[in-house]
């Protein structure tokens, strides 16, 4: 068997970099580095992650909630590192700066609105590669933002890449694979990052990459890397507690609504089990505490969540792949993904899918869409010329234009919006 390939390939930048005087900092540490400096990064505080960034100042956006995936992502880690016993797996952990950078770097490609606006950019790009947030990290990351030079965005390692690379099929073969009538783009990245995606796995075996890039019987991808693997549960602990505790704190869910959640999962959702395999609170505690008045009672049951998940993730194995950054994974055991599991449909169907939530949530597509349309037009007229001359003029109209409407927080595209179709809004020395 071919020895897989050394470390070192996973620290290297497509574009050669002459060192810094004194920089003693490691490929990772600059890769975190970047990311936390990086304008993408900023802007994600203006971006809805469930709620709307204008409904208040104390909920999470992208931008706390990225920060907290990191140090959830921190604390995987460091489980895994103290529990692992295969030496090889042991070998391949990576680096702390390494998960803080892909935590922090995971919802770069977002667009304003969460999903929403992702399901209107993908109306207007469904003919022309599409669009889905995960893939546009990965043009972020190696094209749009900026370092050293237009259009080699950040130059990050490959091992950030592969981190980041949540969906390894292109755009073309998953598209047939959506269901009819569905407005959500497939999970993928775009044919635009084709060449990308082959220097990210080009280190691995051909029959690796056969495997970890094909599709499964749903015309979705299979395998996630090892680091993808942590980070990818980082984030949906987050998800499934803090956008929970957000709606539990601005009264949106009450406490009825979750026991009544609890009594229709039935058998699946075994409270006995979760607390014999380590869950600090029981069912009536939990739900005590999560609803009480107190907010600090409410941050303990919030933190007993997160602790328990935290320390149940787990290493496993995936036999269909012989390198160990792709042999590899984090994963929550089945009762544990089970909770987990509820916790985020319950924010989806008693938040993100109400009434009150979904009327804000298409204003913003029809917004998108409007001036999608509008930027059509005449681009090179309409969008700001330092944003459009730094952009590949290789790519087509609309995938530039997607660049740019993507890269908007929530404010900037309403502001851009009533600039261009509302009556005396606006004036010609505003900041674009």
């Amino acid at each position: 068997m071919t020895a897989p390939a050394s470390a070192e390939r996973f620290e290297e930048r497509r574009q050669d970099e002459p060192s810094r005087p004194d920089d003693v900092r490691n490929p990772f540490e600059r890769d975190k580095g970047r990311v936390i400096h990086s304008a993408a990064f900023r802007r994600l505080q203006g971006k809805t992650q469930v709620m709307g960034t204008s409904e208040g100042d104390f909920h999470r956006t992208r931008l706390t909630h990225s920060i907290e995936v990191g140090q959830i992502g921190e604390g995987v880690l460091l489980k895994l590192s103290r529990t692992i016993a295969d030496p090889v797996a042991r070998a391949w952990l990576p680096d702390r700066s390494l998960v803080l950078a892909t935590c922090h770097a995971h919802d770069l490609g977002h667009p304003p609105y969460g999903h929403d606006g992702e399901v209107a950019i993908h109306a207007k790009m469904t003919d022309d590669d599409g669009f889905e947030g995960n893939g546009q990290t990965l043009r972020v990351l190696t094209r749009l933002e900026k370092y050293r030079a237009r259009g080699v965005g950040l130059n990050p390692t490959r091992r950030l890449l592969l981190a980041v690379l949540k969906y390894p099929v292109p755009y073309s073969l998953a598209r047939p694979h959506v269901p009819a009538g569905s407005e959500r783009p497939p999970k993928c990245y775009m044919d635009t990052e084709r060449e990308t995606v082959d220097w990210i796995l080009a280190p691995f075996s051909a029959a690796d990459r056969d495997v970890f890039t094909a599709l499964d019987g749903a015309g979705r991808a299979s395998f996630k890397s090892f680091d993808c693997s942590i980070m990818d549960c980082a984030d949906d602990i987050a998800y499934a507690v803090h956008d929970l505790e957000d709606a539990i704190g601005r009264r949106m869910v009450m406490r009825e609504q979750f026991e009544a959640a609890i009594a229709a999962a039935g058998p699946a959702l075994d409270f006995d089990a979760l607390v014999r395999l380590g869950l600090s609170l029981d069912r009536e505690t939990l739900q005590a505490q999560l609803f009480s008045t107190a907010s600090h009672d409410r941050k303990q049951a919030i933190s007993a969540l997160v602790n328990f998940f935290v320390t149940h993730v787990a290493l496993v194995e995936v036999p269909e792949l012989t390198h160990p950054l792709l042999r590899w994974n984090a994963a929550l055991p089945p009762e544990a993904r089970a909770l987990c599991d509820f916790l985020m449909e319950f924010t989806q169907r008693n938040v993100v899918r109400t009434a009150e939530v979904v009327q804000l949530r298409r204003k913003g597509r029809r917004l998108i869409a409007a001036m999608f349309d509008e930027f059509l037009t005449a681009p090179e007229e309409l969008i700001p010329r330092s944003f459009w001359e730094g952009l590949d003029p290789d790519d087509s109209v609309r995938r530039r234009i997607c660049d740019y409407v993507a890269g908007m927080t929530d404010a900037y595209a309403e502001r851009v919006w009533r600039r261009l179709f509302e009556p005396g809004y606006g004036n010609s020395t505003d900041e674009l």
